[in-house]
């Protein structure tokens, strides 16, 4: 991407007169739009018309013509593969930034859906990602604060890294049998009656194609479009979540409203290309910390914020965060999702431990990747819901969990 492109692309996404053209950001490739689905999250300082619109990227992507889906199928796969199946629709039924899916009938009578990578994009990626890695670089000479304090070089490595491992399906096979294998392990020790994974024929995929079983039923974006999500629900998928990222440190990377289908009780896992893992150190930080913000114990929030940093503070420059902390707080007690941004907390309360003198691991964004997510479903499926005091109910169930698996 030319120096020039992304200076676009961010008054793009900053314009406060107009939302985004997504049609533009598709445009500009495929590091525009893994930018964009970036800032799709960030709730914390776009507002949220803008946050809503970059989220369409996600799932509502331009998808390619009839013609060109034949000659990427041929391309992909032989006629022996062909021969597998009965009927495979020409028309997507969805299309991201990396691949689309269309349903189909194997000759053996099951419903699968079939994802391909709509094209070569690895070259060009890479391409760009070492012109906007110069680009920020440059601008961090001149700016070193921001390295610290946005962390756009660890941002940027995390988008190339779980676009990599998206652009070979392989790895969304492997990932989801990594997920899969936590949960027959763990599944007597943690309630995960609820989650499922589909079935993947993996003799019928490769690097470029994806088979698996066709799940009848609606993503959780559809559902919060719908407004037909309950809450319940929603908590259900932090319960679910909360387990891979508090107890296991292994978690789906990318599980976005969009990569979550529900279908009669169950969730269903998709799109496990990115996978995230975090060290014990984090992981445990983390969980003292939410547990602590969900009974607004914020001298507990200060300490935990402290002990995830493999760089602490101590003494009067730990007083002064403290009482800095306490500031960021002080609207948050009792208060809404719709009222008080818990992202929005989030990313001030690491901003302040990184501007006090805190030094995080940069295993920390996939994670806050992950609140945002819930946040974002909660404001739009349930804006009027105090988050923290709903969560409350599974804090004795993850120490319990902790107990049994960690120590």
């Amino acid at each position: 991407m030319r120096w020039i492109m992304f200076i676009r692309l961010f008054k793009q996404i900053f314009s406060k007169k107009k939302l985004p053209n997504l049609d533009f950001i598709q445009k500009q490739g495929l590091l525009a739009v893994k930018i964009a689905q970036t800032f799709a999250l960030r709730i914390d300082f776009l507002n949220e018309a803008t946050c809503t619109h970059l989220a369409k990227l996600y799932t509502k992507t331009t998808p390619i013509e009839g013609e060109d889906f034949k000659t990427l199928l041929k391309q992909y796969t032989d006629e022996t593969w062909l021969e597998s199946f009965s009927h495979i629709e020409e028309t997507p039924i969805g299309s991201a930034s990396v691949g689309q899916v269309h349903r189909a009938t194997l000759k053996t009578g099951e419903e699968v859906v079939i994802k391909f990578i709509k094209k070569d994009f690895k070259k060009k990626f890479e391409k760009d990602v070492r012109s906007l890695r110069r680009f920020i670089k440059f601008i961090i000479f001149f700016y070193p604060k921001l390295a610290k304090v946005a962390d756009p070089v660890g941002i940027l490595e995390h988008i190339e890294a779980y676009t990599l491992a998206e652009l070979d399906l392989r790895n969304e096979i492997s990932h989801g049998e990594v997920l899969k294998s936590i949960y027959e392990e763990h599944k007597n020790k943690f309630d995960l009656s609820r989650l499922k994974f589909p079935i993947i024929y993996k003799s019928l995929s490769n690097e470029h194609v994806l088979v698996s079983e066709f799940i009848d039923g609606k993503t959780v974006d559809d559902l919060l479009e719908e407004k037909a999500m309950p809450f319940e629900d929603i908590l259900e998928i932090f319960h679910i979540h909360g387990f891979y990222i508090f107890i296991i440190g292994t978690f789906h990377g990318d599980l976005h409203p969009g990569n979550l289908i529900k279908k009669g009780n169950d969730f269903y896992f998709i799109d496990t290309g990115a996978i995230s893992e975090v060290g014990k150190k984090i992981q445990m930080g983390l969980f003292e910390f939410m547990e602590k913000l969900a009974y607004y114990d914020f001298p507990g929030c200060a300490l935990a914020l402290n002990h995830m940093a493999y760089k602490e503070i101590h003494g009067k420059t730990y007083d002064v965060y403290f009482t800095k902390l306490l500031e960021i707080y002080k609207d948050f007690e009792g208060k809404s999702v719709s009222e008080v941004s818990l992202t929005r907390k989030m990313m001030e309360t690491i901003k302040h431990g990184v501007n006090s003198g805190m030094v995080f691991e940069k295993g920390m964004f996939p994670i806050i990747k992950s609140m945002m997510y819930l946040d974002g479903m909660v404001l739009k499926g349930a804006p009027d819901t105090v988050l923290m005091i709903e969560m409350r109910r599974f804090l004795e169930e993850f120490h319990k969990a902790n107990e049994a698996i960690n120590i």
